[in-house]
């Protein structure tokens, strides 16, 4: 179980099956448990490589084990928590995203005026992302104000994004892979080919995508798209859409390990701090927010806001502090966190995983955690609560070199929080 952040107990969400309810709250009430003996045989297994580990207890953010806990490696997407964390803290649970139509400078060109949303939908329903906003939305108002008049070109202005639209570390294979794209100043699906497809492969062309979607949905499906990099020319608005609020798009982003989203997300906190909208701009003012709000940053790395990057560093013991500031009485919006994480066996990253061959089954339903994978990478960092009816909050982070068994590291993660469960 868990306490929201209303003080309501909320019961863990199930797994293959469901949990017991008897259970008690996630408060100080259960017995403190003796991590290091539990994690004594889990945290020896050969697959987990290089790791770096801390558990806390989250009811006073006591350490209980650290396992090479300031140790720094590559923790893949388990970078997102601190994306999230410093998003609902610098803007808020209840920020959205503008998308804006106005008339350009030539007779009949409208001009998309990207405010940063990744996450539009071509119709109400057919995208990949919570109560995302639609082109079809926009259309229909752009085609209100007109009044009849013809559309003879689309532009879209991609100018709230600053520097390259592709990080200089990451893999143009992963396009294809369905990790990642250019991060344009607006995205349909965040460049999704399939929206229905989480592990999609991802457009070449997401900018573009978005101006052809209008065109078409404003009967010119031939017209003239273009792009560009800097601001458009533009006169009075003819339509406007709000992406859904922050609180939805980041348990989009934890839930699927959206990377766009997460440099997206980003953008949205250095855009607020009056930072650039570059991928370093993304990083300093999110690693700022989180030091000026009392949370240690000490042997940060990152080149990106998603994890995507090799040359990423982070430890345990700064994953699971953020983890236990949320996990802390007086949390406040940072609590929403632990509300957007995966659980175990149940849905998003961690949906296929806790199963009985793993031998991590006993975490199923109780764990909820993000994850992180890359070639040799594997992450775990969320919460639990034991049999004994205390919770936890933990950080893993395992690096094998040469690449190692990525299935068989991450069974072992889970096992390791399974153990934890079992206390």
């Amino acid at each position: 179980m868990w306490s929201d952040r209303s003080g309501t107990t909320v019961a863990a969400a199930p797994g293959p099956d469901p949990a017991p309810e008897a259970l008690l709250p996630a408060t100080d009430a259960g017995p403190l448990p003796d991590v290091p003996a539990a994690l004594a045989g889990p945290a020896g297994d050969p697959a987990l490589g290089a790791l770096s580990g801390e558990v806390s207890d989250a009811a006073t953010g006591e350490s209980l084990w650290s396992g090479a806990g300031d140790r720094p490696l590559v923790p893949a997407s388990s970078t997102k928590l601190l994306t999230a964390s410093a998003a609902l803290l610098e803007l808020g649970p209840d920020a959205t995203v503008p998308t804006v139509v106005a008339r350009g400078a030539r007779p009949g060109e409208v001009v998309v005026g990207g405010g940063g949303d990744v996450t539009l939908a071509r119709t109400a329903g057919s995208g990949t992302f919570t109560d995302a906003a639609t082109v079809a939305d926009l259309a229909d108002q752009v085609r209100a104000a007109l009044g009849g008049e013809p559309v003879t070109a689309v532009t879209v202005d991609d100018s709230v994004r600053g520097g390259s639209f592709f990080n200089d570390t990451w893999d143009r294979a992963d396009v294809a892979g369905g990790n990642v794209t250019d991060l344009g100043g607006t995205m349909l699906d965040a460049g999704r080919v399939d929206p229905r497809d989480t592990y999609s492969p991802r457009s070449t062309t997401p900018s573009a995508d978005v101006g052809h979607a209008l065109a078409a949905a404003l009967g010119a499906p031939d017209v003239p798209v273009a792009t560009s990099p800097t601001p458009v020319p533009r006169a009075d608005t003819l339509g406007e859409v709000r992406s859904a609020p922050l609180v939805t798009r980041v348990r989009d982003m934890l839930l699927h390990s959206d990377n766009l989203l997460a440099e997206a997300v980003g953008r949205e906190v250095a855009a607020h701090r009056g930072a650039p909208g570059t991928f370093r701009g993304a990083v300093d003012a999110v690693l700022g927010t989180l030091r000026d709000h009392g949370l240690g940053t000490d042997g940060a790395v990152l080149v990106d806001t998603s994890g995507m990057s090799g040359d990423d560093r982070l430890s345990a013991h700064l994953l699971d502090g953020v983890l236990a500031a949320a996990a802390a009485p007086r949390a406040g919006d940072l609590g929403l966190l632990l509300d957007a994480l995966p659980v175990a066996g149940g849905d998003g990253t961690l949906r296929d995983r806790y199963s009985v061959p793993s031998g991590a089954r006993d975490g199923a339903g109780w764990v909820r955690a993000k994850t992180g994978t890359l070639d040799g990478v594997n992450a775990l960092a969320g919460t639990v609560t034991t049999r004994g009816g205390r919770a936890l909050t933990f950080a893993f982070i395992s690096n094998t070199p040469g690449g190692g068994d990525v299935d068989a590291g991450r069974a072992a993660l889970d096992r390791l929080a399974a153990a934890l469960r079992d206390m």
